[in-house]
């Protein structure tokens, strides 16, 4: 069985999500403390899920890097990206707004 990277991401109960870094699609910035991360759906439909999450301020670039590293996944398993439930998250990340 060849191990996959996981990104996970828990806002609470009703949102959360573990994709698959094969794939993710990009990120957008919605402003200077915000970023958007978006994966295609396992499920095969049209639609993408979107990871709404506040980066540190002044910290785009270097949440970009965090990704990307957590993309690349040396250790191929789950890595923690935001979990509001349990108050962890990988820096610089310091919440998650919503999954949908």
């Amino acid at each position: 069985m060849v191990k996959e990277t996981m990104l996970y991401f828990s806002k609470d109960d009703n949102e959360r999500g573990v994709y698959p870094a094969r794939n993710f699609l990009g990120i957008d910035m919605g402003d200077a403390d915000t970023m958007q991360v978006s994966f295609k759906k396992e499920t095969g439909a049209q639609d993408k899920a979107i990871i709404d999450l506040t980066i540190a301020t002044g910290k785009a670039k270097e949440a970009a890097e965090v990704l990307a590293g957590a993309l690349a996944g040396q250790s191929r398993g789950l890595t923690i990206i935001a979990d509001k439930e349990r108050s962890n998250f990988l820096y610089p990340f310091t919440a998650i707004e919503s999954i949908a």
